[in-house]
């Protein structure tokens, strides 16, 4: 198992479809060995990352959330909790991508990690934002009850969640989860939202919260069971495999092209890792540029978001 481990800690290149295999036939012995490189990640960040083609943590955590691993959850947690800058080191662009799923495949039952990590300011908006949606997968998934996380949102629009322009993009993804939940009881509270100017529109505006309410509730429920982002994390291989970072032969604008079409995302929400593989590199505006539309607001908050 270590030689398995060893073989799949950086990135050459080549998906390592046959290593990875072995390691899902080989769970039980394996477990142990990915918790270690999670911990690694959690007490000593800095010599995991000191190498840009380090992956294996990658690998890890999809592999314990396919495994159903509860232990991985607080350390995830953990991970995701550290100061915004930190925790995007770590992950760079994987953080919009997976990270919400591999929370839910590991909930423990510990709703007050979540909720911690969903209100933690000092976090990654980022980090916060998957934690929200991995409370809409288990709600879809039947493991926490659509009331008890529709109140708990409607307490982040009105009390916990700060209505502020610092909060657009944990405004708007609230807005997001809760309009993929059937958003009834919170209907009002959004529209207060909008009427601050405290949610993106050109992701989700209010007339798309009232298409929503147009519709009946199994309808959408049923439709947001349906999405990728919602799923629990199953196959590592299958999830992995069209990462641009395995395709070292594609130009950049086609990996780009294909990877939107795979993950069925806009292009900011999954996972493009230049910095793992040189030769499949985007170049890209940073999330705190100048968005290019003119808008005067930060790239990440407004066509990034």
């Amino acid at each position: 198992m270590e030689h398995l481990i060893q073989n799949i800690r950086y990135n050459e290149g080549a998906f390592p479809r046959e290593e990875l295999q072995q390691i899902i036939e080989r769970k039980e012995e394996a477990i142990p060995h990915l918790l270690q490189i999670m911990n690694d990640l959690n007490e000593d960040y800095e010599k995991v990352i000191e190498r840009p083609e380090r992956i294996d943590f990658i690998y890890a955590f999809y592999l314990l959330a396919q495994f159903r691993e509860q232990a991985l959850f607080p350390i995830l947690i953990e991970i995701l909790s550290k100061p915004a800058g930190i925790c995007e080191e770590i992950f760079d662009d994987s953080i919009t991508e997976g990270v919400g799923q591999a929370l839910a495949s590991t909930y423990n039952g510990e709703i007050e990690l979540l909720q911690r990590l969903i209100e933690n300011t000092e976090a990654n908006e980022y980090a916060r934002g998957q934690a929200l949606v991995a409370l809409v997968i288990l709600v879809l998934d039947g493991q926490l009850s659509r009331e008890f996380v529709m109140d708990y949102f409607k307490q982040l629009i009105n009390d916990k969640q700060k209505r502020s322009e610092d909060s657009y993009y944990l405004n708007t993804e609230i807005v997001c989860c809760c309009n993929d939940l059937y958003p009834e009881e919170v209907a009002a509270d959004i529209q207060r939202l909008y009427e601050d100017r405290i949610v993106e529109t050109m992701i989700i505006g209010m007339d798309d919260v009232r298409g929503t309410l147009k519709r009946t509730k199994e309808a959408v429920l049923r439709e947001s069971g349906q999405y990728d982002k919602y799923r629990l994390i199953t196959d590592t291989i299958e999830e992995l495999q069209g990462w641009a970072c395995f395709q070292p032969d594609a130009d950049s604008e086609n990996a780009y092209s294909e990877l939107e079409s795979y993950f069925g995302a806009e292009p900011s929400a999954f996972y493009e890792k230049p910095r793992m593989n040189p030769a499949v590199k985007v170049e890209k505006i940073g999330r705190n540029d100048p968005c290019t539309c003119g808008s005067g607001k930060k790239y990440k908050k407004c066509c990034g978001a």
